[in-house]
């Protein structure tokens, strides 16, 4: 098995409607990538730094018609592993990262207030936080840099 393979099969399952177990896969992969990149690291820090370096990235082409190099969600919801500023906003590195990841890694199951939709839709997270699909080729062209 290789870095490709995993990425190679990410993109079969995204193609056959299969988000969480793509993303999954690729999730392993950033955890990987970020190993490499930041050894000296606790595992989230690194994490997060390599999701932020590559953010603009993972943006162009997860998040199509928009181009940031940050999206800051307002969450709504309480949440033991997110860390909200004073007014409430969490960087999408943590939603990534303890939402998705975790989720998926160590429960095989992601929040069930995120829904995938086919639209770039970007929105406070009220009892449902909304992520495009294409997050899953959005973090693929990441780890392709």
């Amino acid at each position: 098995m290789s870095v490709q393979s995993f990425l190679d099969s990410a993109k079969i399952l995204y193609d056959n409607q299969k988000y969480n177990e793509a993303l999954c896969l690729v999730c392993i992969v950033i955890d990987s990538c970020a190993a490499q990149e930041y050894p000296n690291e606790k595992n989230a820090n690194r994490y997060k730094k390599f999701l932020k370096k590559h953010f603009r990235t993972i943006c162009e082409y997860g998040f199509p018609g928009i181009s940031a190099d940050n999206i800051r969600i307002k969450v709504n919801i309480t949440h033991n592993s997110l860390k909200p500023d004073q007014n409430g906003y969490v960087d999408m590195e943590q939603i990534i990262y303890h939402i998705i990841r975790c989720g998926l890694v160590h429960e095989c199951n992601i929040d069930d207030t995120i829904s995938f939709t086919d639209t770039t839709y970007i929105g406070d997270w009220d009892k449902k936080f909304y992520l495009p699909k294409d997050i899953i080729l959005g973090l693929i062209a990441s780890i392709k840099q």
